[in-house]
């Protein structure tokens, strides 16, 4: 099933790994004396425990994709490490697999003669790992001896593993960092090298004896993390969006983006968790708007970058890690074309902060707000059917496991609630 790929020498085992439907990162360890085995027929698995399939239906096989190898670093040891995509055990081609559901939809744009580049933004927060506080007390682009240390580490595991990068810096909320990719040709390249650029910065925080998450609100009183997607299109390898004027190419594609906010909710901000971040008053986007420079807007138009950015690009701002990156971009990609081909019209251009606006007033401007809650996102998921087509077959399983997410959190007793109420 794989073409041939040459395992180093120096390497001590293989590692297969792919996303579950929630985003995280599974993985079977292989010696590396099964390569011959695991690269013709792939490895088995069960998909029913990851949420691909039903129990009655679950064998599954991992087959490898040669041009994704890395070699991690575990201590002292070397692990050979490739992501995989899914098969049937006949053979046949896993239609719910996030990966290959993203590299089908950029085979079926560049039939038609369009091209994506995406530019993702990683937020995240190093804790300290025993009482999960932020590890600093440091501020946006902090300068000072102490809080650049963390940057430095982080820039150098980015170097270490040839990842390019364009910035590393430290963010507003206290222990909280970026990571700026150069931006990618492919979006299928940025989704691969996210998920080895995720497990590299955790393994740089455990050598200080600290914790890294990428998760929405770590810390009450903070600002959250976010996920924000940069994306130029290109037809003909001309580009399409402008950074002078809103063309036509460009104002339909931000409003599919716009028009699809509520069901897209559900797939890039797809966590409990996702919905302490985006509530007004953290300078987080819940208002389904677009504008220029202008940050308090859901889909911006950037005005900084290199000249080949300046080009034209749009910024979604809603997502989150806890998001799969292959169904976020499939989605942010299949909503914003759908737009597009259909000329949507995305209303005003917001020049307005709309953080400092209240909340008549921000209904007087007609503007809507994204889902509050999962429930509420799920709702809308369910109603649209451009973001569920983007989901594939893995639509109903992808809608059980926030369901049950849901449920479980419903049982929970929080320790805000024992605090709370305890007295009563």
């Amino acid at each position: 099933m794989t073409e041939d790929v040459e395992i180093p020498e120096e390497v001590d085992s293989i590692a297969l790994k792919f996303l579950d439907l929630s985003g995280k990162a599974r993985e079977i360890r292989v010696p590396v004396n099964m390569w011959d085995v695991v690269k013709k027929d792939g490895m088995s698995f069960d998909s029913s425990n990851v949420g691909f399939a039903d129990v009655s239906d679950s064998d599954m096989v991992a087959v490898p994709q040669p041009s994704t190898m890395r070699i991690m670093k575990y201590g002292e040891k070397k692990v050979a490490t490739f992501l995989c995509e899914m098969y049937w055990p006949d053979g046949s081609r896993f239609e719910g697999d996030p990966r290959y559901m993203l590299r089908k939809t950029m085979e079926e744009l560049k039939e038609d003669g369009y091209e994506i580049h995406v530019k993702p933004e990683y937020e995240f927060h190093i804790l300290n790992e025993n009482t999960l506080e932020p590890f600093d007390s440091g501020h946006y682009i902090d300068g000072r001896i102490g809080y650049t240390d963390m940057v430095e580490e982080v820039t150098e595991v980015m170097g270490e593993y040839d990842f390019d990068v364009e910035k590393v810096h430290h963010e507003a909320a206290p222990g909280q960092y970026e990571v700026e990719p150069l931006p990618y040709d492919d979006p299928l390249q940025a989704a691969d090298e996210f998920i080895f650029i995720k497990e590299a910065i955790k393994r740089k925080a455990r050598e200080h004896g600290a914790y890294a998450t990428f998760m929405p609100k770590p810390v009450p009183k903070d600002a959250g993390n976010g996920f924000h997607v940069h994306l130029s299109l290109f037809k003909d390898s001309e580009y399409l969006f402008s950074s002078d004027e809103l063309n036509e190419e460009a104002a339909g594609f931000i409003a599919g983006l716009l028009e699809h906010a509520k069901a897209l909710s559900a797939v890039v901000s797809p966590s409990i968790n996702s919905y302490k971040r985006l509530i007004p008053g953290y300078e987080a986007p819940v208002y389904i708007s677009w504008g220029g420079e202008n940050r308090s807007v859901l889909v911006r138009i950037p005005a900084y970058g290199t000249s080949e950015q300046k080009k034209g690009r749009v910024e979604y701002r809603a997502g989150d890690a806890t998001a799969n990156i292959y169904l976020m971009l499939n989605s942010l990609i299949r909503a914003g074309m759908k737009g597009m081909k259909e000329s949507l019209d995305p209303g005003k251009n917001m020049k307005e902060d709309l953080f400092e606006l209240s909340e008549e007033e921000i209904q007087k401007m007609g503007i809507e707000i994204l889902p509050g809650n999962l429930s509420e996102a799920l709702n809308e998921l369910e109603k649209d059917e451009v973001v569920k087509e983007s989901l594939g077959t893995s639509f109903k399983y992808y809608k059980d496991l926030k369901e049950k997410e849901i449920e479980e959190f419903k049982r929970e007793i929080t320790e805000w609630e024992m605090f709370k109420y305890m007295d009563y």
